[in-house]
């Protein structure tokens, strides 16, 4: 099991390693990148729609893309919720068909 998560650690960072990006592999993109800030506001609006409490996003810490049937995006995002500065993971899948979806959300 720890095999397997290092060598997940490894291939999900490899781009950040400054190694060559493994096809199906996450990549890091700038956090203003156009697609990357439209999939963060796509996940703050779900959030709080799923969570009944309004999320305002401060900033975008780290950004990774995964490009297979369609694109994932994970980004570690600084928000305000509740009143208090969080932080949180997000993935958002940007399907072929143009639509998105909220796959993951995860305070840290």
């Amino acid at each position: 099991m720890a095999l397997a998560i290092s060598l997940h650690f490894a291939i999900a960072h490899a781009a950040d390693l400054g190694v060559r990006a493994i096809a199906g592999g996450w990549t890091s993109v700038p956090s203003q990148d156009d697609a990357v800030v439209h999939a963060a506001r796509f996940a703050l609006q779900e959030q709080g729609r799923q969570s009944h409490s309004p999320v305002k996003l401060l900033a975008i810490k780290h950004a990774r893309q995964q490009s297979v049937a369609g694109s994932s995006f994970s980004m570690n995002l600084m928000v305000l919720s509740e009143g208090k500065k969080r932080l949180a993971i997000a993935v958002v899948w940007l399907k072929p068909d143009g639509s998105m979806e909220l796959t993951r959300w995860h305070w840290i």
